[in-house]
């Protein structure tokens, strides 16, 4: 099997983060993808609201996809999050005779060589990198796939502040998700 990680804060999720899975999914003909809401960021402060949340943000948004799971592997732990940690995790789930591609955007492959053990992550996947704006990744090997996505011009930060500033995001992310932030007053 082919098995997609998509790690991220999704702090929120949004319909780039919806279309992002949809392109890879169907570009490097995926069997799933493995949405995985980070827990305690290993590279940026943690601003995140509760897992939990995220989760049940992630679940609406994802829930038509068949071949999308959403896991709180890492949401449910305390401790700073590491992707070869997550990997490693996965993998042992999953099985080692299946194919493991992590996903990232250019923003991420910039600064790989800063992860914890990237080498080794190279070594147990294939890491996909999806191309952004204003960014050029960095390391040329044989398990780093650039894909030359369309661009998702949305972040989860340009929606905080839109909903912080009481400007409407209901063609940033699906409908449930934004119901979710509504119930929960989020983001304010």
């Amino acid at each position: 099997m082919k098995i997609g990680i998509y790690g991220g804060s999704f702090n929120p999720v949004h319909n780039g983060h919806l279309n992002i899975v949809k392109y890879v999914l169907n570009e490097l003909k995926l069997d799933k993808i493995i949405v995985i809401p980070v827990g305690r960021p290993s590279h940026k402060a943690d601003n995140l609201e509760l897992g939990a949340l995220r989760i049940e943000m992630c679940k609406a948004a994802f829930e038509n996809l068949h071949n999308v799971e959403v896991s709180d592997i890492e949401t449910d732990k305390d401790k700073i999050s590491y992707t070869i940690n997550t990997l490693k995790k996965i993998i042992k789930i999953y099985g080692k005779k299946n194919d493991f591609y992590e996903i990232i955007g250019e923003d991420s492959a910039y600064h790989f060589k800063e992860w914890k053990n990237y080498e080794e992550i190279l070594q147990l996947s294939k890491v996909v990198v999806l191309r952004r704006k204003g960014y050029i990744g960095e390391i040329q090997h044989e398990n780093m796939i650039y894909l030359e996505s369309p661009f998702f011009n949305v972040s989860s930060t340009e929606i905080r502040e839109k909903i912080k500033n009481k400007i409407d995001i209901t063609n940033l992310v699906p409908k449930k998700v934004k119901k979710i932030i509504e119930k929960n007053n989020l983001y304010k």
